[in-house]
């Protein structure tokens, strides 16, 4: 169920990533950087859960304030990264 969720979140950020006007570009080059952290996770054989999940936190608080819909999703990623590495 995690890698479900992974999957299902990183679909999201990519169509965002993938509409021109949707974000500018500081946005857009943090998401980039969350969603090859959450294909990292979903491919590598031998992730490192610890490491994505505290950076995967430290961008959902960056965006609670000025995106609140994108740190809904980067908590959901987040938790399910925690789910991964127990």
């Amino acid at each position: 169920m995690p890698k479900q969720t992974l999957n299902t979140n990183l679909q999201k950020l990519r169509e965002q990533l993938a509409d021109p006007g949707s974000l500018d570009d500081d946005t857009r080059e943090q998401l980039a950087v969350v969603a090859n952290t959450i294909e990292k996770i979903l491919h590598e054989p031998s992730p490192d859960y610890q490491e994505a999940h505290a950076s995967l936190q430290t961008a959902a608080l960056s965006f609670e304030a000025r995106h609140p819909a994108f740190a809904r999703i980067l908590s959901e990623v987040t938790d399910a990264v925690a789910k991964l590495g127990i």
